[in-house]
């Protein structure tokens, strides 16, 4: 039985989530700079990734490889990345773009409709990162405005919990925060997504049934790219360079 202080703290925090949400949804998001001092420099991606996972995730962890992958193509240059989904958990992507920004140079944006991730992490990330509370289509619309021309060297969406019992909510949300960012994807941009297993057997125990159940009536594996995916697949300019339980992407033009 959850003690009241802790009944009462996780009512606030969903005050504090819910205030932070309408203002996103009214056009008055909340905008916070990393506060952190610069951390250790890396010489290379695949050192950061290594450490990133042995110190804040897992070193097994099923999306480790992909991230290795994806910074290792950004080749250690400095890079726009912009990540829907704040993650000060998990694989705890949020720390490790800012890390990368950090060493080898560049600018990390971070959007999440929750404030929770905004309050754990700006402390946490340097001045080379800002963190939004916004609606994400919103925030992906508003940077192509802010930065016309400009290139999105990676795009990472994660930023709508994936139910394979009915996936087509995160996928719709999926595609809709793509076509938000397409005028920055271009050139060699990168597009990964989370939560879109290449079979259904990559998901969760608890979920694998119902997506099997899903793949056998559509013929698709439930994943917050699905949808993407369909669409992708039919474009002359964008290839799948990786794909385990993220799917990775790189445009040409």
């Amino acid at each position: 039985m959850l003690s009241p202080a802790l009944v009462a703290t996780r009512k606030v925090k969903r005050l504090i989530d819910l205030g932070a949400a309408i203002r996103a949804n009214t056009g008055h998001p909340v905008e916070r700079r990393g506060q952190s001092l610069p951390g250790p420099r890396f010489s290379n991606s695949d050192a950061l990734v290594r450490e990133h996972f042995a110190k804040w995730s897992e070193p097994d962890h099923v999306n480790f490889t992909s991230l290795m992958e994806t910074l290792g193509r950004l080749n250690r240059r400095p890079s726009a990345i912009i990540e829907t989904g704040s993650s000060a958990w998990g694989t705890n992507s949020s720390r490790l773009f800012d890390r990368y920004v950090d060493s080898f140079g560049g600018k990390f944006w971070s959007v999440d409709i929750r404030l929770g991730p905004l309050l754990e992490l700006r402390r946490e990330l340097t001045s080379n990162s800002v963190l939004s509370c916004d609606d994400s289509v919103r925030f992906l619309r508003r940077w192509v405005v802010q930065h016309p021309g400009q290139r999105a060297d990676l795009v990472y969406l994660d930023s709508w919990d994936l139910d394979a019992r009915n996936p087509l909510p995160a996928a719709a949300h999926g595609i809709q925060e793509f076509f938000a960012i397409a005028p920055a994807l271009k050139d060699g941009a990168l597009l990964l997504v989370d939560d879109t297993p290449a079979t259904p057997d990559l998901l969760p125990m608890s979920q694998r049934e119902a997506a099997q159940m899903f793949f056998d009536d559509y013929g698709l594996v439930p994943g917050k790219g699905m949808l993407l995916g369909e669409y992708l697949g039919s474009r002359g300019n964008v290839t799948k360079v990786h794909h385990h339980y993220q799917v990775l992407y790189q445009f040409d033009g």
